[in-house]
Formats: structure tokens, sequence, C-alpha cells
């Protein structure tokens, strides 16, 4: 699965609050909904979704703004603006908490966001963020990983038809806090993932861009540009954003930024 084009102008925007930089305030946003070709989809897919760091509430009753994303989606979806959520795939690079009066230390629970949208969707896959939570017991998260195509990944693949998906939840950090990874074990985790040659490769954290002077780790994007690839893959990331939705390495990697926006990925006609 390779991108063809990303569109540059919006085809929806989504009106928002979010923490003000610094935390004083809140400020009002647009969350813009791009679209995206590649050249195929398997599993007769009509499209797959993509998005990260939803950190914002809905302007008229505060709820988070992953929930006010699905409404406006099911609308597109019904005035055919996008292609059915029944037949597509919604893949959340992590980050879908969020609290509008404060930005730093935020950590709340995304199961019933990931539930809400599997209802919809024909399957869920992603990642955690490092201010996600999935219950409080090590019981809960079991049973939310359980429910039926919900495909929750950190360090790990799994097969979803003719789609292969690989992730890692977090970010690098000392451990003692959730969703943390020493460097040496991320990477080594990456190393490990696309051994097993996956169709997408999520991450919360993903590589930096020097040339373009886009934020992200160093040692991330060393590690995805010493693989041979012997497939298209497509990895996708957020925690940190970016002026540009795209990035091409240097082995032909495609890297899709998703902080702070949403995706809608179809296959060229």
């Amino acid at each position: 699965m390779q991108i063809i084009s990303i569109s540059h102008s919006p085809i929806h925007q989504i009106p928002y609050l979010t923490a003000a930089p610094g935390g004083v305030g809140v400020i009002a946003r647009n969350l813009p909904i791009l679209s995206a070709k590649v050249d195929s989809l398997p599993n007769n897919l009509e499209a797959i979704i993509v998005t990260s760091d939803l950190q914002g509430v809905d302007p008229k009753n505060q709820q988070l703004l992953a929930y006010l994303l699905l409404e406006e989606l099911e609308i597109l979806a019904e005035i055919g603006k996008i292609p059915s959520l029944k037949n597509t795939g919604m893949i959340f690079a992590g980050d879908l908490y969020a609290e509008v009066n404060r930005r730093g230390g935020v950590v709340g629970d995304v199961r019933e966001i990931w539930l809400a949208f599997n209802r919809r969707f024909r399957w869920v896959a992603g990642v955690a963020g490092n201010h996600d939570s999935f219950g409080s017991t090590p019981l809960e998260m079991q049973i939310f990983q359980q429910t039926r195509n919900i495909y929750y990944l950190d360090g790990e693949m799994k097969i979803n038809g003719a789609l292969s998906l690989a992730g890692i939840s977090g970010i690098i950090g000392k451990k003692g806090k959730p969703f943390r990874r020493t460097e040496k074990e991320f990477l080594r985790t990456i190393r490990e993932l696309l051994k097993r040659s996956p169709d997408i490769l999520i991450l919360h954290e993903g590589p930096n861009d020097p040339q373009g002077n886009l934020v992200g780790q160093e040692s991330i994007r060393r590690e995805l540009e010493t693989i041979n690839l012997t497939n298209h893959l497509l990895a996708i990331c957020g925690h940190s954003y970016w002026k540009v939705p795209m990035i091409v390495l240097e082995n032909g990697i495609q890297v899709i930024k998703v902080d702070g926006r949403v995706i809608v990925i179809q296959a060229q006609k």
C-alpha cells in the first residue's frame, strides 16, 4: 500500500477548543480532514482513516474532540463525501484524551472512544499515546484488547486478512510512567517488528526530518532508514505537529504525521 497523493486543502474542518500554549487560557482551532490516494487497499476496504492527538473538546458540549470527529465523519459518510464507515478501517496513533484547561501531565481513559468508533467502523487499530490510559487494572486492559475487531498494538503485529499492522505505544522515556520505553528498547522493538514486513507501522512518537525542520526522534529516523524494504511500508505517527502531512525517508518508507489532523485514505480509481 503506497501513498500516491495527499490533498493540500481540507475536504472538511471541525472547529474545537484546546488549551493555549503554556497552559494559560483556551484557544479555538480547526481539525482538518485531508484526502489521500493509495495504489490499492486490501480486504475490499473502501477507506482507512487515520488520526492522532485529538487534544481538544467540542465547543458546544465540552465532550472530547474524538466524539465530535465521529459525529462529523458519520455526516460526511451520509452525504457521500467519504465512504461508508462500515467498510472503513480506523487507525489511532495515540493521545485521544484532553483537558481543555491544561496541557501537560494530563492522562485519561480512552477505551470508550475506541469502542464508540468500533461500533461504527469495520475495525479499529492503533497505539496508545502518553496521555492515554486503558482502565486502571491489567484485567480491564485485557478485556478491552479481546474486543472483537479492535487491534490494540504495543510491540506486536496483528494480521487482519491481507493487511498486517504493527505498532508501538507510547514514547521514548524513563520507565516508571505508563507507555514509556528506553531508547534502546524502543529501537529494538522497531527492528523486531520490521523484520516481519508489516504493511503499516503505527507509532505514537515518530522520526524527525532535519531537512524539513520537522521535529521528532532522530534515533527513530535512523533506525527506520536502516531497513532494507521488501515491500512498501507506510508509517503512521503522531505526538508532534508537522506543517506537512507526509515525508519519504531515504529508503522509501512513507511517514504520515497525523498529529492534529485526519487523513481519509482511499484507493486511486
